[in-house]
């Protein structure tokens, strides 16, 4: 039976510096998509990267190891090979399959019930499917994690009390500018998290909104949301001399504000407090600019000091989670384990279906039956056949649900009780 296996790496296990180094934009995705599906080891393959994490979802042969999945992202992201196995994981069967369940229900997220790891899984497998590298395992797999992130989130009160990015945002400006009301607000490039970000600063009292991006009709867009302004970014950083709070959000793949432009900027500000928040990874804000005096710059895993002082009192709503991940995840293994019965309960109506076949030839030839007896016949038979078989087959796959043995030794204990491996040699 293939293997279901993940390998990643998250905000759990890696800092914001190495997980940049194994972020993939959506082209490099695709084509690593095609390349893997390619192996020889490998049946199917889906890939989620995010800023929190990067995760390899892969059906691969019996015999495979899943180290053919970590040798290919050192070699493509030319990363140390201690370095990728001190800051990856990697998990097989069940373990790979609750694994899934809990990011998908966003147990596994830095903040706990936040909504976009759902949404990111779905974008993850629409790819997949796009790129053709899907078949019915991990279909079946990836659609279940999505029911089950949306079940989680239905039954439990984790999502209502979520602390989201936009709502980190807003806790860390207060920190700086007590009262937000009159400040202004601008957003580098014109993404969902950024949008949201900047509305809840809004909503708490800011404005003044400007939205600077690469193309003008996105940035066009977005500002209009917010009665704002539009500007196209081409590396001149005036725009943030009257600013007060700046969200980053981009997929650049440099800095898009460095330190030495950045200290003039300063000046003309007359160093004025400025609050930077950089969302992206890669990082868009050079990180030796919270040196500069009355600068304060967060990235993404600062967050997490905010987020820390909300999680007791969604403790109660993860246990809840947690419980139906792992029902979920029990009821999916079970699935696992009834698919290793397949091609066994397949043989055991083959070898009956071929009895038929030869004994309703005798029957036939002998009763010298018309054709319509024949089928009233042949009707009859293999209703009894369908019937007797249908408690059987109900067990075998119980058996292999349940049973602590061998599979292996289920399947040949059957084989040998109704020779399965001779029906082609019937007397």
């Amino acid at each position: 039976m293939n293997k279901i296996v993940i390998v990643g790496t998250s905000h759990h296990t890696a800092p914001l510096e190495f997980r940049e180094k194994l972020t993939f934009s959506d082209s490099e995705l695709i084509s690593t998509l095609k390349t893997l599906k390619h192996h020889q080891q490998i049946e199917e393959i889906a890939i989620l990267s995010t800023c929190n994490r990067v995760e390899l979802y892969a059906v691969i042969k019996p015999s495979a190891k899943v180290e053919i999945l970590s040798d290919y992202l050192v070699a493509l992201h030319q990363i140390d090979r201690g370095e990728f196995d001190e800051y990856t994981y990697n998990y097989e069967g069940s373990k790979a399959i609750l694994h899934l369940f809990r990011v998908a229900s966003s147990l596994d997220s830095m903040v706990i019930g936040e909504s976009q790891i759902l949404s990111q899984i779905k974008e993850s497998y629409e790819q997949a499917l796009s790129a053709e590298t899907t078949s019915q395992l991990l279909n079946r797999l990836l659609t279940k994690a999505i029911q089950v992130g949306k079940r989680t989130r239905s039954t439990t009160q984790i999502a209502s009390r979520a602390v989201s990015i936009s709502y980190v945002a807003v806790e860390l400006t207060k920190k700086i500018f007590t009262n937000l009301e009159s400040k202004s607000v601008t957003i580098i490039g014109a993404g969902e998290m950024g949008e949201l970000a900047v509305r809840a600063l809004v909503e708490n009292g800011a404005s003044k909104v400007s939205v600077v991006n690469r193309t003008c009709e996105r940035a066009e867009r977005v500002a209009e949301m917010f009665d704002g302004t539009a500007t196209i970014f081409d590396n001149n950083l005036d725009f943030l001399i009257e600013t007060d709070i700046v969200i980053s959000s981009t997929t650049a793949p440099h800095y898009l504000v460095q330190i030495e432009p950045f200290k003039e900027i300063m000046k003309k500000r007359d160093n004025r407090p400025i609050v930077m928040i950089d969302i992206a990874v890669p990082r868009d804000i050079d990180p030796s600019i919270s040196n500069v005096e009355n600068t304060f710059l967060y990235n993404i895993d600062d967050l997490r000091h905010i987020i820390s002082s909300n999680i007791e009192e969604r403790r109660q709503d993860a246990k809840t989670g947690e419980g139906i991940v792992r029902e979920e995840a029990t009821n999916f293994n079970e699935y696992i384990k009834m698919l290793e019965a397949d091609p066994t309960i397949k043989a055991l109506h083959q070898r009956f279906d071929q009895i038929i076949e030869r004994e309703l030839c005798v029957c036939v030839n002998k009763a010298n039956l018309s054709d319509n007896q024949e089928q009233i016949v042949r009707s009859m038979t293999k209703s009894i056949i369908k019937r007797l078989l249908h408690q059987p087959t109900k067990n075998l796959r119980q058996c292999f649900i349940s049973s602590d043995n061998d599979q292996d030794q289920n399947i040949q204990i059957v084989q040998e009780l109704f020779e399965l491996e001779q029906f082609d040699k019937l007397d």
